[in-house]
């Protein structure tokens, strides 16, 4: 049978297959949610219908670059516009060629957690919130670690491709979308032993974020790791020489001498501090290891000049250093994620958020930069969305966090142009005898700027995250792929399709056109179609 009769074999067999399946129950949809063959067919099913949407020369990509905005909503971009420099402003991330949108729901829950969204985008499959790199089979916080029951993730593909690998972060580098990377985990919040014995579960059998990072067969051989997190590797009996804080670690470990020790033979460099960062000769250095915080690292709103925090364009510059070099013959891949403007948002501090996304912006400015489209897949996109609104009519060149927006026609009160559905500032606008105050002058009460928030209308420690779908900006081979509408899991099967990675390879490199190719078919489609052009 030929492929065009196999085309249409295959789209009588699916109509038919969406009619029958329009009669089963919604308890059924949810059965096969649960099975990771159930997201890989659904990816791969919209891979060979968006493989045919273009006729131009495409390479194979052979450096890949993800950068993660956590928390970084369409309204977190839209209002940076309007805080970083206008309404018609474009960040570098925006002018990459092709945008689309992901859904990001888990199995078991409408808004996800970094968790789960990290493990659909760099898996390829979607879980269960709180969960790492888990079979959707798994639920959050269950013990023990099936091996059958590990997805593997771009970070795995790209190794076994023969890429060098590595991701730098502004959060601790066990959590958030950074430990799909690498790690296995039931439960998110299991970044070091303690946290795994606390939930009563044995670290024989779930080894923890940490020391998956350090002895993992993925994290072991990742050439660079920049971020926070030190309290992670480190054990009670030590303090960390920066904080004064002493470690988490109850096994007595130090991961970080851990590490230092398994790359006998190789230069493995470990550093915590922007000077040493900056005095590295990359090219005498096999192995990178940076952690410059205890904890997460600073907003960059926080980050004062001569700080010994890095920017994160620092980091991605020494990063990028560290991969492109000439005896990475088959590439790289470069992880990225700032997590700092999900945590702006959700102590409701919108100016650090904004900021974060001109920080976040500038490191994928300086990736670019590094890099050709030629060969280089640009992948720009957040994990999860926040619960920041854009209401109102504020004039146009006006600070949008501190520019009023209108007057309530109910209370006769002035109302700000950004505000949060959820999260601590709800106190600080609103009183339970009086209803809701004038937040302009609530917010000149705040002498700091960058401390001040924006009403929030649900009381909570800690904002929550939103589910909206994930803006998804891409450039480089085969990056079309990802404009218009996608669950977020296809991602993971788009970079390994443009890559050539996990077995992707026949499809991506048998599909790549030549210029004599394109002529022949555009001449063929003349002829057919006279009015092609008209």
């Amino acid at each position: 049978m030929n492929r065009g009769a196999t085309s249409v074999s295959c789209l009588a067999v699916g109509l038919l297959a969406t009619i029958l399946l329009a009669g089963i129950q919604q308890g059924a949809q949810a059965h096969e949610e649960h099975d990771a063959h159930h997201w890989k067919h659904m990816a791969h099913e919209l891979l060979f219908e968006k493989k045919d949407y273009t006729m131009q020369k495409i390479n194979i990509a052979k450096n890949i670059m993800v950068f993660v905005g956590s928390g970084m909503s369409q309204a977190t971009v839209t209002a940076a516009r309007f805080y970083n420099g206008g309404d018609n402003e474009t960040f570098s991330f925006e002018q990459l060629k092709w945008s689309g949108n992901a859904r990001t729901y888990c199995v078991d829950s409408r808004v996800p957690d970094p968790a789960c969204a990290g493990t659909a985008f760099l898996t390829g499959v979607k879980s269960n919130i709180g969960t790492v790199a888990m079979d959707p089979t798994v639920n959050r916080g269950t013990c023990g670690l099936d091996p059958a029951k590990k997805l593997a993730s771009i970070a795995k593909w790209a190794l076994d491709a023969g890429k060098a690998v590595g991701f730098a972060t502004t959060s601790r580098v066990t959590s958030g979308s950074n430990a799909a990377l690498y790690a296995n985990s039931p439960d998110s919040r299991w970044e070091n032993d303690a946290d795994v014995k606390a939930a009563g579960c044995n670290t024989a059998t779930v080894p923890d974020i940490a020391h998956q990072l350090i002895h993992g067969d993925i994290g072991k051989q990742f050439k660079v790791i920049l971020g926070g997190g030190r309290k992670n590797f480190i054990p009670t009996t030590e303090t960390d020489p920066a904080s004064g804080a002493r470690g988490l670690r109850t096994d007595g470990k130090n991961l970080i001498k851990e590490w230092q020790d398994s790359k006998s033979g190789a230069n493995a460099t470990y550093i915590t501090t922007t000077t040493e960062l900056g005095s590295l000769d990359t090219s005498k250095i096999d192995y990178l290891l940076g952690l410059f915080d205890f904890d997460h690292l600073p907003f960059s709103a926080d980050i004062g000049t001569g700080s010994e925090t890095p920017a994160l364009v620092r980091m991605v510059h020494y990063s990028l250093e560290m991969l492109q070099k000439k005896e990475h013959t088959n590439g790289f891949l470069l992880f990225v994620e700032d997590g700092n403007i999900r945590r702006a948002h959700q102590d409701n501090k919108v100016r650090k958020a904004l900021e974060q996304v001109r920080h976040y912006s500038n490191a994928f400015n300086m990736a670019n930069m590094m890099a050709s489209e030629q060969n280089t897949l640009f992948v720009a996109l957040s994990d999860v969305g926040s619960t920041l609104s854009l209401s109102g009519y504020q004039a146009r060149s006006t600070d949008p966090v501190s520019t009023t927006a209108g007057t309530s026609d109910a209370d006769a009160l002035p109302y700000l142009g950004l505000s949060y559905a959820t999260g601590p500032a709800h106190s600080t606008f609103y009183r339970t005898t009086s209803g809701r105050l004038d937040p302009t002058v609530v917010q000149q009460g705040v002498s700091q700027p960058m401390e001040r928030t924006c009403p929030a209308a649900v009381p909570m420690e800690q904002g929550a995250d939103g589910g909206e779908d994930a803006a998804v900006y891409a450039s480089g081979p085969w990056a079309f792929m990802l404009s218009g509408g996608y669950e977020q899991h296809f991602v993971a099967h788009q970079i390994a399709f443009a890559s050539c990675m996990d077995g992707a390879c026949d499809g991506a490199a048998a599909i790549a056109l030549s210029t004599a190719t394109v002529a022949l078919a555009l001449a063929a489609k003349l002829f057919v179609h006279p009015h092609f052009f008209m």
